[in-house]
């Protein structure tokens, strides 16, 4: 019979799942759909954070920090958006609240006192890392599509702060790409276009 896997349950075969508050739905659900949308940023910020360590930018380890900050944080965001009819709280660390938005709108107050964006538009970052992080500001973007959509067919999810920390987060991350770029970035130019 061989051992038992420790990640496949057959469960999901017939293309539904569980939720964390214990509803039975199908894989395309927006609860999932929104869970899987944080599951793509994590995996995006985790490898973002593993390239900075690997390049040595100015900064590498306190902007690392701030990523493994992010990390923990989304597995709050998480959390609620699998729960969103607030079922099981119990399982919840604890929901993202004031503190969690106010340390992310100071890493950001950092960053902007730090960066000053270029005055015309760019149709590209300058820097591999801050190509890359642009990689991830898309995937938060993302994110925050899924979660109004959610809301939209839930509408006791409670966004008051998931909405406003997610959308800080891009616009902090976009920040910190800007910062990675070091001044470099490719200036929009329409005679490209022949």
């Amino acid at each position: 019979m061989g051992m038992k896997s420790q990640v496949t349950t057959k469960h999901g075969d017939s293309g539904t799942t569980r939720t964390l508050g214990g509803d039975a739905v199908s894989k395309a659900d927006p609860t999932i759909e929104c869970t899987g949308s944080v599951d793509a940023v994590r995996a995006q910020i985790a490898l973002l954070r593993l390239e900075i360590l690997d390049r040595n930018p100015n900064d590498a380890d306190s902007i690392a920090e701030f990523l493994f900050w992010v990390l923990h944080a989304l597995f709050l965001v998480g959390t609620q958006c699998n729960d969103p009819h607030k079922k099981k709280p119990e399982y919840w660390h604890e929901p993202v609240a004031t503190k969690h938005l106010e340390r992310l709108e100071a890493y950001q107050a950092k960053l902007e006192a730090e960066v000053e964006l270029p005055k015309k538009f760019t149709v590209s970052a300058g820097t591999y890392l801050g190509a890359r992080t642009d990689v991830v500001v898309t995937e938060v973007r993302a994110l925050e599509r899924a979660m109004v959509k959610l809301n939209d067919s839930i509408s006791e999810f409670d966004t008051e702060y998931l909405l406003p920390f997610v959308n800080r987060l891009s616009d902090t991350l976009f920040m910190l790409g800007r910062k990675l770029d070091g001044g470099q970035f490719v200036a929009l130019d329409y005679s490209a276009l022949g």
